[in-house]
């Protein structure tokens, strides 16, 4: 009797339980699986969340917040696709990639590369302004006029050096936009100039803020033996499975090898997270990034999540 009684229950337990799914899956129609196949349900998702997920993306974009009708646009877009990824990639792509004229910024494409501009000088040379650079770039020119007048050679070709290292500095923001250089040599170009220099006084302090700046760590002594030699005493040098004997190569070098593309995933999670990537989250992302240089899909990928946008 008690056995009889016992397999009732199972019966109607496991009953109950096909009912509550059954009951939640018709109720629950507008449920969305994403990546990690955690359910997310649009409709809970307040307005003021999905605009702060607007304002956020703008800002980190462009570098500002969306004017009424921008966020307006933005909140559309999101909530007409039920926050999809698809969404999501489609306010991110038109802000790193949207060419249609915007008074005041040209165009979100044309804003988007000055603000990629802007945050590498931050990184490297503490937001130092073009002028500063440009300042260098005269001092190279007068430094040239005044080796040619006295049959100097040797002062016009450091002329010449210092105006290309601080010049490649201005130039590189439109140089990467139109796709003549990479993310990598903007990098290298922000190692290799007048002002880091200044920054970073001496082979010693160079060597240091090179390896912090790019890797988010400090080289250990047989790395900084080789580099401070390169750097101090142009001696041939072997870093990262390649070979530098001067500060240009070694700048080259440092920005086209693999612990770079880490550093730059570890800088995307902190200026877009404000949080280091975990382990898993840098060899996820590594590969990709370091086989296309595309940085712009990096960020992508970063900010379809519902961690950044604020949505689990």
């Amino acid at each position: 009797m008690i056995t009889m009684i016992l397999s009732v229950n199972r019966k109607a337990v496991f009953a109950l339980f096909l009912a509550i799914l059954t009951f939640a899956s018709c109720k629950d129609t507008e449920t969305q699986f994403i990546e990690d196949n955690e359910a997310l349900v649009p409709h809970r998702i307040s307005t003021i969340r999905v605009e702060n997920y607007v304002n956020r993306a703008f800002i980190d974009m462009i570098g500002r917040s969306p004017i009424p009708d921008e966020l307006q646009w933005g909140v559309d877009l999101l909530r007409s696709d039920a926050l999809s990824l698809e969404a999501r990639t489609t306010l991110v792509k038109t802000l790193q990639a949207d060419t249609t004229f915007r008074e005041g910024d040209i165009s979100y494409f044309n804003k988007y590369y000055q603000r990629i501009y802007d945050i590498v000088k931050s990184r490297m040379v503490e937001g130092a302004a073009d002028a500063e650079f440009s300042r260098y770039v005269g001092l190279a020119n007068t430094a040239i006029v005044r080796g040619r007048l006295v049959g100097d050679s040797v002062q016009v070709y450091r002329g010449m050096d210092q105006k290309r290292r601080n010049q490649g500095v201005i130039d590189s923001r439109v140089d990467y936009m139109d796709g003549e250089i990479t993310l990598n040599e903007m990098f290298s170009r922000m190692l290799d100039n007048n002002v880091y220099d200044v920054i970073n006084m001496n082979s010693f302090n160079f060597v240091n803020a090179s390896y912090d700046d790019l890797f988010y760590r400090f080289p250990i002594q047989p790395e900084f033996d080789i580099a401070y030699g390169i750097i101090d005493r142009n001696e041939v040098g072997t870093l990262f499975g390649g070979f530098a004997s001067n500060k240009r190569e070694y700048c080259v070098l440092l920005t086209e090898s693999a612990e770079f593309y880490e550093g730059l995933v570890v800088w995307a999670f902190l200026n877009l997270m404000g949080r280091e990537p975990t382990t898993q989250e840098v060899h996820n992302f590594y590969a990709d990034l370091a086989a296309t240089k595309d940085f712009q899909a990096l960020q992508l990928k970063i900010m379809v999540t519902d961690e950044y946008a604020d949505f689990s």
